[in-house]
């Protein structure tokens, strides 16, 4: 029996957690510290940790420290007790605690309803500004894929952040990059930290922000800290080639052959000690990361952000991602030929209608793929329902944007550079709601 006590060390991890789980009821917990309703909510969580199996130590220490914090003139010794147990400063602790042994346990440890599919879609038909869906919920939380220097996190900040004051909500931002941080090369598209720096500095009751670097899809499902689901996923400029070939549609020799053809010959090699790609190109030797031209595919990216997320946004998308990432959307067949690599002279043939109706977009207009052309049900993947089993998914809703920064809508430094990129076609938006 004496195995399964919680000790010091589990136990300040698991009120870390808790406080981070249930983001509402942190929030609800800032009024459970004041005199009027602390003297009648500490009974309740000493008795619940009287009930929980901890270490005798700890429980003791817990204990003494939470009646000396319900004296009127508290205890400089018991407040340092708190901190050393919890992590968290004296007030902090006390709330930490709370929805550990009381809030949590009272709902049964459930978070709150996310928005369900149908409101996404209603939501997002209704505004212009998709990053909208974050006022909707009590626990808006958006997770950014290859976050950058951060242009796009300051923005989005910035756009709602008198909002989340108002209505006394805290935003969850999570952010990861591929690139390592420290690396030579990824020049500015490495985090800013001055960015990170103004982001860190919020008040955790207005902003929970945090960034990863040196993530893949795959390492972040493994990170510390993150949530479970996100209200919204969102990645700005889905790398190329990274998303741009479908691995389950093309053979690793027709992209490799065309990835020498039009980008150039290419080899691994260091750079001041570091793993390196060198590409040869108009006469040029140009230095990326290691992992630039491996493959991953379209299909992977809308995998993790449907398992992740409420919401999908993919944004400033180049054409041969967004054409590659349309192929696996769509139902028929037809638009995955096998082995063909969607040259600018295919696509008509491939997509048809699609491609006419599409190619004739304003920028800033909008278009619901499904009137063009029915869409894939179920999805190729699965996402895990609650209990952790696989089930089939489906896109509810795709919606088609045209251009690559799109007015009053926070956008990224990649987005903003397409002015300037005189041999770049106008990018797209692709605005996904997965059901399940």
């Amino acid at each position: 029996m004496d195995d399964q006590r919680l000790g010091f060390a589990a136990f300040r991890e698991q009120i870390k957690a808790s406080r981070e789980s249930f983001p509402h009821h942190w929030e609800a917990s800032r009024k459970l510290v004041v005199p009027e309703t602390l003297h009648t909510m500490l009974p309740a969580l000493i008795h619940h940790i009287q009930e929980v199996s901890l270490d005798p130590i700890l429980r003791e220490r817990l204990i003494d420290a939470l009646q000396h914090f319900s004296q009127p003139t508290g205890s400089r010794e018991g407040n340092q007790v708190l901190k050393e147990l919890t992590g968290f400063p004296p007030s902090k602790a006390v709330r930490a605690l709370m929805v550990w042994g009381i809030l949590a346990v009272d709902d049964g440890g459930q978070k709150p309803e996310e928005l369900s599919s149908v409101q996404c879609e209603e939501i997002i038909r209704g505004a212009f500004n998709p990053y909208d869906v974050l006022q909707q919920t009590p626990t808006p939380s958006l997770l950014d894929i290859g976050a950058g220097d951060l242009s796009f996190e300051q923005e989005l900040v910035d756009h709602y952040i008198s909002q989340v004051r108002a209505q006394r909500t805290s935003l969850t931002l999570h952010a990861f990059d591929r690139l390592m941080p420290g690396s030579r090369v990824g020049g500015v598209y490495h985090k800013n930290v001055d960015r990170e720096r103004y982001l860190r500095n919020f008040s955790s009751e207005e902003l929970r922000f945090k960034f990863w670097g040196g993530m893949s899809l795959e390492t972040f499902l493994k990170v510390k800290g993150r949530l479970s689901r996100y209200t919204v996923s969102t990645c700005h400029a889905p790398a190329n080639p990274t998303f741009a070939y479908e691995p389950g549609r093309l053979a690793p020799d027709i992209i490799q052959a065309h990835l020498q053809s039009s980008r150039g010959q290419y080899r691994q090699s260091r750079y001041e000690g570091e793993p390196v790609l060198e590409v040869s190109h108009q006469g040029q030797t140009l230095t990326f990361p290691d992992w630039k031209f491996d493959i991953v595919g379209p299909l992977a990216l809308l995998r993790f952000m449907a398992q992740q997320s409420c919401v999908g946004i993919l944004s400033a998308i180049d054409d041969e991602v967004f054409w590659e990432l349309l192929s696996q959307v769509l139902a028929d067949d037809r638009f995955r030929p096998p082995d063909k690599i969607f040259t600018k002279a295919l696509l008509p043939e491939i997509f048809g209608k699609v491609y006419e109706e599409l190619s004739a977009m304003a920028i800033g207009e909008r278009k619901d793929l499904s009137r063009l052309a029915e869409l894939r049900d179920p999805m190729p993947f699965g996402v895990a329902n609650k209990k952790g089993n696989p089930i089939p998914c489906r896109f509810r809703y795709v919606e088609i944007r045209r251009g690559a920064v799109l007015e009053g809508v926070p956008s990224s430094f990649t987005a903003r550079q397409f002015s300037q990129m005189t041999e770049e076609s106008t990018p797209w938006w692709v605005i996904f709601i997965p059901d399940f």
